[in-house]
């Protein structure tokens, strides 16, 4: 899953910089901060879980 955010902001990133497409730039990063976003839930998941563990 990872490699495919990265492919496709690299993608997204070239066709912004080659003028193929007029996204503004939090489009052409969004598969990089969908990605971030899934990995800071499975943190904070991860967090809440340990803490009620813990109890």
């Amino acid at each position: 899953m990872q490699w495919l955010a990265i492919i496709l902001t690299a993608i997204f990133t070239a066709a912004k910089l080659a003028g193929m497409i007029t996204w503004s730039w939090w489009l052409v990063f969004l598969p990089t901060l969908v990605w971030a976003g899934f990995l800071l839930l499975i943190f904070v998941v991860a967090i809440v879980v340990q803490m009620l563990k813990d109890c």
